[in-house]
């Protein structure tokens, strides 16, 4: 499987009316510092405000002071206990913790206060289909994964239906169908996320994920190429469009191109020196490629793609191709 990265959406949202619009999430000029600044000056004339408090915990959020966050957001709980988008904020502060069950109770909690809530519904899904993607990559019976994949895409599917242009919740339901091996659904989520306004680096390269499994290979090359315009140190972009290079096109030397772009921006795993030990002895450089097949086995001894292909650098050098 193809290394992906994705940087999916998934809470730091403000309760309406905390600017001179109703907003589900802080514009991208918001300063949080002087967020801080302001709630806690009113805070000191209105001491038991809820939403002051619900406020100024996102804004510690994003500053990424968690236990302050949730000192507030607990305190504006404390004071309303029926106040939704502080239930839903306090899940993302759990979120970023890495607590887990405590994040899905919130949203869940959110949801039950406010069954319109798509922000919520969200939310919940990216933290279900987190887990079941580790449980399946655990190892765990599939059993257990496949209900949470099912769980997350029908939270997904309701923050749609709630919010028709809701373009995170595209994205994420995008995410977990490629994930889940729906990759013609994936394009049509992800199209559909990009067309509402998310034009990341990562969204393409989600893309090109699913293109590439679609077998839709001139559409995956273009996606990665969009995503490289978009962030020229997107490894997996380039270690992605170098697979297709190489395995697909045959192309040795753009794969060669890619794979060593995808290591000056950060790779360096066993595979990806293997990958660039495969085209230099494609290319006949067969001195390059038992250098690059040494450097994979210095990371992993046991690697059999690096094991082979240094055995039949060693055999070509030597003339017992």
């Amino acid at each position: 499987m193809l290394k992906r990265f994705s940087k999916i959406i998934a809470g730091g949202f403000l309760a309406a009316g905390l600017f001179t619009f109703p907003v589900s999430a802080a514009p991208l000029d918001f300063d949080a510092k002087a967020a801080v600044a302001e709630y806690t000056q009113k805070l000191q004339a209105q001491p038991n405000n809820a939403v002051l408090y619900n406020n100024r915990g996102v804004a510690y959020k994003m500053l990424e002071q968690y236990q302050k966050a949730l000192e507030d957001l607990n305190r504006a709980i404390q004071l309303d206990p029926n106040y939704s988008d502080a239930y839903n904020n306090r899940g993302t502060v759990y979120d970023k913790l890495n607590q887990n069950d405590k994040a899905i109770s919130d949203y869940s909690r959110a949801i039950q206060l406010n069954p319109q809530d798509a922000v919520a519904y969200n939310n919940r899904g990216y933290v279900v289909g987190y887990l079941a993607n580790f449980a399946e990559n655990s190892g765990k019976p599939e059993s257990v994964y496949k209900e949470q994949y099912r769980r997350a895409m029908a939270d997904f599917d309701r923050a749609i239906s709630l919010k028709p242009d809701y373009a995170e919740a595209f994205q994420n339901r995008g995410d977990y169908n490629n994930l889940t091996g729906n990759y013609q659904a994936a394009v049509n989520d992800l199209t559909r996320a990009i067309e509402l306004g998310i034009r990341t680096s990562d969204i393409y390269t989600l893309r090109g994920v699913a293109n590439k499994n679609l077998e839709h290979y001139d559409a995956a090359i273009s996606d990665y190429g969009t995503a490289l315009s978009i962030d020229p140190k997107n490894g997996t972009a380039y270690n992605n469009r170098g697979f297709i290079y190489y395995n697909v096109r045959k192309d040795y030397v753009r794969a060669l191109d890619d794979f060593k772009a995808a290591l000056e921006a950060g790779g360096g795993g066993t595979s990806l020196f293997t990958n660039i030990g495969n085209c230099f002895y494609y290319l006949g450089e067969y001195d390059m490629a038992i250098d690059s097949y040494t450097q994979a086995l210095s990371i992993n001894q046991n690697f059999q793609g690096a094991v082979k292909g240094l055995q039949a650098a060693m055999a070509a050098k030597s003339g017992r191709r």
